[in-house]
């Protein structure tokens, strides 16, 4: 579930973020520079997020990404009503955005070893899911209020993830320590 809405809120936004940049005025060259900073972002998120569900774990990493790429379009949005910082907005939420899909992959892999390859199948399957489903509902949204509307239903989307990610996804494991004189 959360790779679905992770997918629906990220690509809602990417699926539509150069026709958001040409309603604003970029040029042809602009809008390249600007997928070409998503694109660094996005490989500094990977990387990053992988480092950090080793440390933090896989779900606190994956509701760090979800809460943060909330942030991110909120400033997305508001880069790009100011007219100004949008390329920073944008290589930002790539870098936030990405630090979920490793944490998703090594939580299913460490939650399910025995089918591990069954579970990451289907986590592949749920993320073109998501794209598809983030394209669709961004179209609708680009279609009643423009790229601003996109960026409002996923940020929402996005917190619904945050939710969803703290309600399913397990937790670290805990050493059970039972106090002196009680065996168990």
């Amino acid at each position: 579930m959360p790779m679905i809405v992770w997918g629906t809120g990220l690509y809602g936004v990417y699926t539509y973020l150069g026709a958001g940049l040409v309603a604003l005025g970029f040029s042809k060259s602009q809008v390249a520079r600007a997928v070409m900073v998503y694109g660094c972002g996005a490989i500094a998120g990977t990387l990053i997020g992988g480092r950090l569900a080793d440390r933090l774990g896989a779900k606190c990493t994956a509701g760090a990404s979800f809460a943060g790429l909330c942030i991110c379009f909120l400033l997305l949005f508001l880069a790009c009503r100011a007219g100004a910082l949008i390329d920073m907005a944008i290589g930002l939420s790539a870098t936030v955005a990405q630090l979920f899909f490793p944490a998703q992959q090594s939580g299913l892999a460490n939650d399910f070893p025995a089918r591990r390859g069954a579970v990451l199948a289907w986590n592949n399957s749920a993320l073109f899911f998501g794209i598809s489903l983030g394209s669709f509902i961004g179209g609708e949204a680009v279609a009643i209020g423009g790229f601003d509307m996109t960026l409002i239903i996923s940020t929402g989307i996005l917190f619904a993830g945050c939710i969803i990610n703290w309600i399913v996804v397990p937790g670290p494991t805990r050493l059970q320590i039972n106090p002196p004189g009680n065996p168990t």
